[in-house]
């Protein structure tokens, strides 16, 4: 799961997605490879999931501020080291039927200087499910993270919009997913609309779950 913007619902949906899956007896698993900014990504990912699985392993990494990776790590001093993502990638992949993986911000958000988010994609061999605002301006975001992961080698499974307010539902809103299947060819798996009860510092879904169920095509996304 990667993100044309920051703060654009990653969580919420990844969380949404695992317990849509849960509701529906799958064995899924979920994972915050890294994270910047605390930990109640993980800890909704891992409620949502219903995961019996420590929280280190969820989440391996994690840094106190919310800036890129490389940036966090230097405040704090802290040199990064990768083996444990790969370790408890490889322990969940084992466990788990399907595995939800959340990236950190974007694309080519790096996680040291010379590593970024695509990088990692690449490393665990990950299909892309691109989430874009659900707003003006998200047919040029949307469009060139699909041309990054092209350029990269990375497979894309679709692209789920998100509304990220209330009112946001405008022209550009409805008619620019169609806009970017038609011209990049990638599907469009559903447009999400806005909840205002979605909290994730709160660790709070809202009404997340209904809301995939009833506007994401979800066996698309699986490839069911």
């Amino acid at each position: 799961m990667t993100g044309t913007d920051t703060e654009i619902g990653k969580t919420a949906i990844t969380a949404g997605l695992a317990a849509v899956l849960k509701r529906r007896g799958i064995n899924a698993g979920v994972m915050k490879p890294i994270s910047a900014g605390g930990r109640a990504d993980a800890k909704l990912l891992k409620r949502a999931a219903r995961s019996d699985q420590p929280l280190d392993t969820i989440n391996p990494i994690y840094l106190r501020d919310p800036l890129s990776p490389n940036i966090a790590a230097r405040r704090e001093e802290k040199i990064l080291d990768l083996a444990p993502v790969f370790d408890a990638f490889n322990h969940l992949s084992k466990i788990h039927d399907y595995l939800l993986v959340e990236g950190v911000g974007g694309l080519l958000v790096p996680i040291t200087d010379d590593f970024l988010v695509a990088d990692l994609a690449a490393r665990l061999d990950l299909p892309l499910l691109i989430v874009a605002r659900a707003a003006l301006g998200t047919i040029n975001h949307t469009l060139l993270t699909i041309e990054a992961a092209r350029a990269r080698g990375l497979q894309i499974n679709s692209v789920i919009y998100n509304t990220l307010s209330a009112g946001s539902s405008d022209v550009s809103a409805q008619m620019s997913p169609e806009v970017v299947t038609r011209i990049s060819g990638v599907p469009s798996s559903g447009t999400i609309p806005y909840d205002p009860d979605v909290d994730v510092d709160a660790i709070c879904l809202g009404g997340m779950v209904d809301l995939i169920e009833a506007h994401v095509d979800v066996d698309l996304i699986w490839g069911e």
